[in-house]
């Protein structure tokens, strides 16, 4: 969606119009529920952080500013949500992986592609810090720029860099042992 447009719609959910919303809401429901589930590596929480993510986005769209891009500012919502999330659950090391129940409008084929995606995620990251968990899933799954993530952090470059760096190196580790 072009700047332009997301911003007239910006306009209208300011002034109140829930329709608006909705259309804010399609747009950006995907970006934030996969972003949750690569953090979370649940379904019900990432479903749960995006739900939460647009209500916080819904109650303070007045406070957008258009000098950052929305899709910046939402990730940073959803971000400060799946990183409190996974501090309160720090012990991520004893998460059992838990069989997925069959949803009527999600097929066999990508349960068991999003089956083995988690477990591909946790094995890699189950070992990284919340905060490193973060910064590696913004930079190296999401493709953000370190500019984008310091917006969505608060983080200098300096700390996304050393984190990163950390993330890396678990995760080289980790997948050493899969060869």
């Amino acid at each position: 969606m072009e700047d332009v447009q997301i911003n007239r719609y910006i306009d209208s959910c300011k002034q109140g119009n829930a329709d608006a919303f909705k259309y804010i809401v399609s747009e950006y429901q995907r970006l934030v529920y996969t972003f949750a589930f690569r953090m979370l590596c649940n379904e019900v929480d990432a479903e749960d952080i995006t739900q939460e993510t647009f209500i916080k986005v819904w109650q303070n769209i007045s406070r957008y500013k258009n000098q950052y891009q929305f899709s910046t500012w939402i990730y940073k919502i959803a971000a400060n949500a799946c990183y409190d999330k996974l501090r309160s659950k720090h012990n991520i090391e004893n998460v059992i992986l838990s069989e997925y129940d069959a949803v009527s409008e999600v097929n066999q084929e990508e349960l068991i592609d999003n089956k083995e995606l988690k477990k591909l995620i946790l094995n890699l990251t189950s070992g990284l810090s919340p905060k490193q968990k973060l910064i590696f899933t913004l930079s190296e799954i999401d493709d953000l720029t370190v500019e984008e993530i310091v917006q969505i952090t608060g983080m200098t470059p300096s700390k996304i860099k050393s984190n990163l760096y950390l993330a890396k190196k678990y995760i080289k580790s980790k997948l050493s042992q899969y060869e």
